[in-house]
């Protein structure tokens, strides 16, 4: 009886290995997929920054360029409606404009030059006082 004993007792060691390396291999697999979905995410990630950097600078550039018509004296509302905007994201945009925003020398004196009645460098000419012209 005892060769019987061994004999069962080989059979189970070769049937647990066998289990163990069907799990290892399931185990392998599942590593696999863990490392694939995380490399997809951190190329994902990159991207993702990388379009945030972009949509930075060019919601800052959209806010220089909108800078430069106000002080065209074109009015934020007419800016606005010169580019399909609401009023509310063109004043949006000239606030996340970088404060060195690019002005012509010309516009940077008149800003340095005293309002006229009915003229702000925020909004330009009131409607009433253009057409009075």
């Amino acid at each position: 009886m005892a060769t019987r004993n061994v004999s069962k007792q080989a059979n189970a060691l070769a049937k647990a290995r066998e289990r163990r390396r069907a799990l290892d291999r399931a185990r392998d697999e599942q590593d696999q997929r863990i490392e694939e979905a995380t490399a997809s995410v951190l190329v994902a990630l990159e991207t993702r920054a990388e379009a945030e950097r972009a949509l930075e600078s060019a919601t800052s550039h959209v806010g220089e360029m909108l800078k430069v018509l106000l002080v065209e004296d074109v009015s934020a509302e007419r800016a606005a409606a010169l580019l399909e905007l609401d009023v509310a994201e063109v004043r949006r945009f000239v606030k996340a404009a970088p404060i060195h925003a690019s002005r012509s020398d010309a516009g940077a004196d008149r800003r340095r030059q005293p309002e006229a009645p009915g003229v702000s460098a925020s909004t330009g000419p009131d409607d009433a006082d253009r057409r009075a012209s």
